[in-house]
């Protein structure tokens, strides 16, 4: 579900990003493995729009920020899968210091995902951005906002500044959710997560050995 703030402004974002990327048949959510991501950039303007999935500077970065290979995960905090990715992501990052790792907010799976991505962008602006993406992923799937609250100030966040950042700042967040609906979208994915490793698209949960081999793949291939 994608809450109406989103719709005024994916019509926008579709047009500018449908020339960005030609994906050939990606399928749907259940075909396995890699496919294909062709930049298609076919002017300056074009490579720089295309350079906005890996460096949107309202998109988090995990990892090493200057790494050799850049991973964009597209995540729901209440998606099952995306919890079970998450502790592979952190190892995979802990194990390689080379690996980039962009995070997109796709809040998918109803209103209470869309909150908890309202408050981990909002937490952004207070530098605690990190601490509460891993604090919303150790609540249940049934999260409620006094549960999402609760846990952004276990994390940190001053509680009084954050809901002083939903309210001004609001029409930005939806913004910033609203484009990234639009990425995922013209990326054709199904579902979260959905990853972009160098230039395949890996829709679903990936085991560690099968993360490990495609960023190996895509390091080898640069």
């Amino acid at each position: 579900m994608i809450t109406k703030p989103f719709r005024g402004i994916r019509a926008k974002w579709y047009a500018v990003l449908a020339g960005i990327l030609l994906l050939g048949a990606i399928g749907a959510a259940a075909v396995r493995g890699p496919r294909p991501v062709a930049n298609a950039a076919a002017s300056d303007s074009s490579s720089v729009r295309a350079d906005d999935l890996l460096h949107d500077p309202n998109s988090p970065v995990l990892g090493n920020p200057r790494g050799v290979l850049t991973i964009v995960e597209f995540f729901d905090y209440r998606c099952p899968y995306c919890r079970i990715m998450e502790p592979r992501l952190q190892e995979l990052l802990a194990q390689d210091q080379s690996v980039r790792l962009v995070l997109k907010d796709w809040p998918i799976f109803g209103g209470m995902s869309v909150y908890a991505a309202q408050v981990a962008i909002a937490a952004g602006w207070q530098g605690k951005y990190v601490p509460v993406h891993g604090a919303l992923f150790t609540l249940p799937r049934t999260m409620d906002r006094d549960a999402v609250r609760n846990a952004a100030r276990k994390a940190g966040v001053d509680l009084a500044q954050l809901d002083r950042d939903l309210s001004a700042r609001g029409a930005e967040i939806d913004r910033i959710l609203g484009k990234t609906d639009v990425e995922a979208r013209t990326l054709q994915l199904q579902g979260t997560p959905g990853f972009v490793i160098g230039h395949s698209l890996v829709p679903g949960a990936l085991s560690l050995d099968d993360l490990e081999h495609l960023v190996a793949n895509a390091k080898d291939k640069k």
